[in-house]
């Protein structure tokens, strides 16, 4: 059956396997729920501003998130997309006003539905038909593949409506090579934030140091709860969230001790937001998660359902270590 499917910067937007094809490489990239859900929204508002607000409401119907879970996405997309914040060629931030999907970039594809299964040997075979608005993109307008994640055996390349084998144009790139690519990136990355953090302590941060005090010690096997606050003005009356959480934090703390799991919980109060961050070990793995909740004294029982569905997430994603 002729299903019409959404192709983003040479794309195709396959939302069933909460996935991304490239029309000319076969290549597979997976999107988390909220990435898919935020593009699925840009699709439908293609070439129209859509403020934070909104992409917040569409994407993650009110529930409660932290301030930088919006922009996450967005990066997500962008490098997805084969976009960056700095050219913002697909995704545009308008200023002061929200985010834009390029129109140009978007077109709609005519295909089989059971030609973009995952199974498939190869992603466009002879014949397929592909639905541009307004007038056909010519091959050399297609930006080329630069990343590789799943490789399929028999790449192809669209010129006018045909299909060429690509198998004998030029050798592909080994997997392992990216990878090694990217790891070293990464330690580059993380030379350069450990060599700035330093800098920073030296300049600056001595003046910013914040106390850490143990609250309710020894109440709970597997948890421990510590408060953050500011060393140049520490709040010793502030209220301690324990006396919210008692009853919640009592059943997190039967599940860890099932599981062998042990619990660290830190938490800073500014005004109306918490920030709340947990971190979460066993022998052969460790979790965390960091959460600004905001106007948190308000509703207390959506507080300990929040914290008790996150935390209680996380500790499913926790790995299972083998008996000695």
């Amino acid at each position: 059956m002729n299903k019409s499917y959404f192709s983003v910067n040479n794309w195709l937007v396959d939302i069933p396997s909460g996935s991304i094809l490239h029309l000319t490489t076969g290549e597979r990239k997976r999107l988390g729920e909220y990435q898919l859900k935020l593009l699925e929204v840009f699709i439908q508002n293609t070439g129209i501003i859509l403020t934070r607000e909104e992409l917040t409401n569409l994407v993650w119907e009110r529930r409660v998130i932290g301030s930088n879970s919006l922009p996450n996405a967005i990066h997500a997309l962008r490098s997805a997309l084969e976009d960056d914040g700095k050219q913002q060629r697909i995704i545009k931030t308008i200023p002061k006003k929200g985010y834009l999907l390029e129109a140009e970039y978007c077109c709609s594809i005519i295909k089989e539905e059971s030609e973009i299964g995952e199974n498939s040997d190869t992603f466009l075979p002879e014949g397929s038909l592909l639905a541009f608005p307004e007038q056909q993109i010519p091959h050399s307008a297609l930006p080329e593949h630069e990343d590789s994640a799943e490789l399929l055996s028999a790449p192809t390349k669209i010129i006018e409506g045909q299909v060429t084998n690509l198998d004998s144009a030029s050798p592909q790139v080994p997997v392992q090579q990216y990878r090694r690519l990217f790891i070293a990136l990464v330690m580059v990355i993380l030379a350069a934030l450990i060599g700035c953090g330093g800098m920073w302590y030296f300049l600056e941060g001595r003046q910013n140091r914040l106390l850490i005090e143990e609250q309710e010690s020894n109440v709970y096997s597997n948890i421990h709860i510590y408060q953050i606050s500011p060393a140049s003005s520490p709040d010793r009356n502030t209220e301690k969230l324990h006396g919210k959480l008692k009853d919640t934090l009592y059943q997190l703390n039967q599940m860890l001790k099932a599981q062998s799991v042990s619990m660290n919980i830190y938490y800073l109060s500014i005004d109306q937001t918490l920030n709340y961050t947990f971190s979460m070990e066993n022998r052969c793995d460790s979790k965390q998660l960091a959460m600004a909740i905001y106007h948190w004294r308000i509703d207390v029982p959506q507080l300990n359902n929040l914290i008790l569905r996150e935390t209680k997430r996380k500790l499913n994603e926790m790995a299972i270590c083998a008996s000695e």
